[in-house]
């Protein structure tokens, strides 16, 4: 049954595809993800957050020292301490490692955040660049790349794009 509703389902799908490229005049297809990664503004926005990640690390990196130095510290003294000395210590100490792991995570979601909003910035410009390309130009159809097993090289559209992205002509 389910082979049945495959075999259904395929050839629905295929005599669709054989009527959408009869009646189309022009075909186009771009390859997305080279579009968007190979644009200045997508460029500079991984710089941007390359710069963010090397300063969330250089501030995880000497709250690390902070802790590491904190333990030697409570090795080293804890014979000669109080006990309530040592306490408080070990206490500070916690309260660190926790302050450390917060800190941690909330620059792992800051760096997700920072990339989703690029992603959907220049995204968003794509699909408009692509929609307005592709009526500009008498496109019929313009699909991406991704959902092809083959197509004819003559029918990419990408370089294009990509110079429109830019804001080059």
């Amino acid at each position: 049954m389910l082979k049945k509703f495959v075999w259904i389902t395929s050839s629905v799908a295929m005599l669709s595809l054989g009527a959408i490229t009869a009646e189309a005049g022009k075909i186009g297809y771009i390859d997305v993800k080279s579009a968007v990664e190979n644009t200045k503004d997508y460029q500079n926005g991984l710089h941007h957050l390359e710069a963010l990640k090397a300063q969330k690390l250089k501030e995880l990196r000497a709250l690390k020292a902070k802790i590491d130095q904190s333990e030697k510290d409570i090795l080293s003294q804890s014979m000669a301490m109080s006990q309530e000395r040592l306490a408080q210590k070990q206490s500070a100490l916690k309260e660190l490692r926790k302050s450390a792991a917060r800190r941690q995570q909330d620059a792992q979601e800051e760096l997700v955040a920072a990339k989703n909003q690029l992603d959907q910035k220049v995204v968003g410009h794509f699909y408009e660049v692509a929609r307005q390309y592709g009526k500009d130009n008498g496109f019929d159809l313009v699909l991406p790349k991704s959902n092809m097993i083959y197509v004819n090289e003559a029918l990419d559209i990408t370089p294009a794009i990509t110079k429109l992205l830019d804001g080059k002509k």
